[in-house]
């Protein structure tokens, strides 16, 4: 019973927080220079350019799956809204990062390459997308101790998008370090924006909670629970456009 009333006492908190973080948005929301026949039309052109083929869509795909990321970064009201925007245990907000989760060819890379470029020269939406794989890279080529604190410094400033989150190694440099848990740590204390992409885990594509909790595993509690009050969750589900 005990346990009950506290699960109840809990949820309450959290529906309390999701409430006054809507509530404030509603009377902070910016306005976008640009128009969504804009941005669509500027995005199908530079996917095209990116990738060197037209975006494969339907509006049912468009619509359950990558309408949350154009309505983030137009700053529509309607994002809070979107199926496929986990809204239960977070609290949505324009001022957190995106973390899109899906399984592998869904596009969450390429569609991600054509925003950075889009959004290079607008600061408030700009980011700039980093491999996980060669963030270890680097720190293991790094001969100095002063040049590993220069590459934390780098890696805590700034907004970044660090691409397929939880498939990097950990490093090896005069000893073994998780790079990204400690890059996450200090920009979670920085304030940072942080968008991340990520493949579920088998079995959780329909989990978004599970998912994040399980990411204990690999970079500890506390970097599991920063990334609840960093990212807005995005689930992306369908077949894979790679075949």
């Amino acid at each position: 019973m005990e346990k009950l009333k506290g699960k109840l006492e809990c949820d309450l908190i959290l529906e309390k927080i999701r409430k006054n973080a809507m509530n404030q948005l509603k009377s902070n929301i910016i306005e976008h220079p640009y128009s969504k026949e804009q941005l669509w039309k500027w995005f199908l052109c530079c996917f095209n350019e990116i990738h060197s083929k037209p975006f494969q869509y339907t509006k049912e795909y468009m619509h359950t799956n990558y309408a949350a990321v154009f309505k983030y970064f137009l700053n529509d009201k309607s994002f809070f809204n979107c199926p496929n925007l986990y809204k239960h245990k977070l609290a949505p907000n324009f001022n957190k990062g995106l973390m899109i989760v899906g399984k592998v060819g869904l596009g969450k890379t390429h569609i991600m390459q054509v925003f950075e470029k889009l959004f290079h020269k607008y600061k408030p939406n700009s980011f700039k997308i980093i491999e996980t794989y060669s963030v270890v890279e680097e720190y293991e080529s790094l001969k100095t101790p002063k040049c590993k604190q220069d590459f934390y410094k780098r890696y805590s400033q700034g907004t970044l998008l660090f691409d397929d989150l939880n498939s990097e190694r950990i490093a090896n440099n005069f000893g073994k370090v998780n790079v990204m848990k400690e890059i996450i740590f200090r920009r979670h204390n920085n304030g940072c924006k942080t968008h991340f992409t990520m493949n579920p885990f088998p079995g959780l594509e329909e989990s978004p909670l599970q998912n994040l909790l399980q990411l204990q595993d690999f970079y500890d509690a506390r970097i599991a629970d920063r990334l609840f009050e960093m990212c807005n969750y995005i689930t992306i589900r369908g077949k894979s456009k790679r075949v």
